[in-house]
């Protein structure tokens, strides 16, 4: 009986070590950085801007000009072996960098083509650490920090109740599952199965059908069971709520 199923209850208390360390991750993930001293050379980790104006072969060509472009040392997300020969620049100085276009450059013609990149420096930065204080928390849109701690903390309540559920309604199906139904209708199979296979290839329409049949029956079946809880509770449920719910 639909009456007798079980499921594990489950409670939720959120530590404040867990919060702060959350916001400390957050700080941590925050790009900070002051600007570093005319004579000091960039290192790995500091931000640096630049204008350049690139050639290929000696010509212009388009996407080769670009102003106040900043990139993080190390992290080689411009243009590959880019960053790496910045290195060591300090504000005010030229630097001239040589690298392949890559194959993903939006103007195609260029693919692949040796570039020759020349760079003036307008600033170095170094990263500095966040300092978790009320200032930190309104950026983030909290009034202050202890109205951060609270939103956090609720956050992750959140998050953990929303697993928390997902588990339930898994034990809740994993039961459904086991209860038997009177033969489930071949035109309902059907009508499941072809929405299971929409936008499918035939190929895999083929491979997979007998699969899918079978999860067309117990989705059937646990549409039906829902269907009947509600009947026997007095609850509406919509067939739209019974699908969502099956899809989850």
């Amino acid at each position: 009986s639909i009456k007798n199923i079980k499921i594990d209850e489950y409670s939720v208390k959120i530590d404040s070590k867990e919060t702060d360390l959350r916001i400390e991750e957050i700080a941590k993930n925050q790009n900070n950085f002051e600007e570093k001293k005319d004579n000091e050379k960039a290192i790995k980790g500091d931000l640096v801007a630049f204008d350049y104006k690139a050639t290929i072969d000696e010509k212009d060509f388009t996407g080769g000009e670009g102003k106040n472009t900043k990139i993080v040392l190390g992290k080689d997300l411009f243009i590959k072996n880019f960053d790496k020969q910045l290195f060591g620049v300090k504000k005010h100085e030229g630097r001239t960098v040589d690298v392949v276009l890559p194959d993903n450059y939006p103007q195609k013609e260029f693919v692949n083509k040796k570039a020759k990149f020349v760079c003036k420096i307008l600033e170095v930065k170094k990263p500095i650490d966040t300092k978790i204080n009320d200032e930190f928390a309104k950026s983030l849109g909290a009034k202050d920090l202890k109205d951060l701690k609270v939103l956090i903390s609720k956050q992750i309540n959140d998050q953990y109740k929303n697993s928390l559920n997902i588990l339930t309604k898994n034990q809740i199906l994993k039961q459904i599952e086991n209860f038997k139904v009177e033969e489930i209708p071949e035109n309902l199979v059907e009508q499941e199965v072809n929405i299971l296979l929409k936008d499918m290839k035939e190929d895999e329409i083929k491979k997979n059908k007998k699969d899918f049949e079978e999860r067309a029956k117990r989705r059937i079946k646990v549409g039906l069971i829902l269907n009947e809880f509600g009947t026997q509770n007095n609850i509406k449920i919509e067939e739209t709520e019974i699908q969502e719910e099956i899809n989850k």
